[in-house]
């Protein structure tokens, strides 16, 4: 059985994937850090830095967004028809 997600793209991870939105299909009961370590797997470059390797965390200049809400620990588990966001935070005032 899989899982279907909806991956969205921003800033240089758009540039790197030539595309803004992506459906990618996981085994069931995978996780965000799954996804992640598929998506450097497959487009390498910008994708490769958004886990880091000590803390196994996602960095935090990278904002990855699980279904509107912004998540650190990549461990939660995707279920089908999930949206995942993956940009760059923005600073403003």
């Amino acid at each position: 059985m899989t899982t279907k997600v909806r991956v969205l793209l921003h800033a240089m991870f758009k540039e790197t994937a030539g595309k803004g939105e992506i459906t990618h299909e996981l085994r069931s009961s995978s996780t965000v850090r799954t996804l992640l370590t598929e998506l450097a797997r497959k487009y390498g470059k910008d994708f490769k830095r958004i886990l880091n390797e000590k803390t196994g965390l996602i960095e935090t200049d990278t904002l990855v967004m699980l279904n509107g809400q912004s998540i650190r620990k990549p461990d939660v588990q995707l279920k089908d028809g999930d949206v995942v966001m993956i940009t760059v935070p923005i600073g403003g005032g």
